[in-house]
């Protein structure tokens, strides 16, 4: 998995943005941070947010954010999501433009809750130094649901 060494300010990452960017940023992670605990770190070219594991980040664009979550599922079609990519089945990637504050409304905050609980691995049971996914009752394994594939919206 890539990862970032370095220091980085979130003013560098800003710097080529439109102002109002930067106000979408910091009500995205008021967003993530009604979820609960939570680390921000910025990176050379994004920002991410990790609990036990990274489950949300955003990247700066000129007048927007794009915002990403990992999910369990494949969220139903939005305006707002720009790509879906399946990382294995358990792991799908979200990503979504966002221009406005209204973009970041309640449904936004409910997908962002649903990734923050992957990010603390609460539906994985602990084996020693390992994490496994534990369906709930209500779901199947994700190993069963049909084959992902990347999807691009627009």
């Amino acid at each position: 998995m890539w990862h970032s060494c370095g220091r980085y300010r979130l003013e560098d990452l800003f710097a080529r943005s439109e102002p109002h960017v930067f106000e979408l940023a910091k009500k995205f992670r008021r967003m993530v941070e009604r979820c609960g605990p939570v680390t921000m770190i910025p990176q050379r070219t994004r920002v991410v947010f990790m609990v036990r594991m990274r489950f949300a980040g955003y990247s700066v664009r000129k007048s927007a954010l794009r915002v990403g979550l990992i999910l369990e599922r494949r969220l139903p079609p939005d305006p707002r999501l720009d790509e879906i990519v399946p990382y294995y089945a358990s792991a799908v990637g979200h990503y979504f433009r966002i221009e406005t504050p209204g973009q970041l409304d309640a449904t936004m905050q409910a997908w962002i809750r649903e990734a923050y609980d992957r990010g603390t691995q609460k539906h994985f049971e602990r084996r020693g130094r390992t994490a496994r996914w534990r369906p709930s009752s209500n779901e199947s394994s994700p190993s069963s649901k049909s084959r992902l594939r990347p999807t691009r919206s627009r």
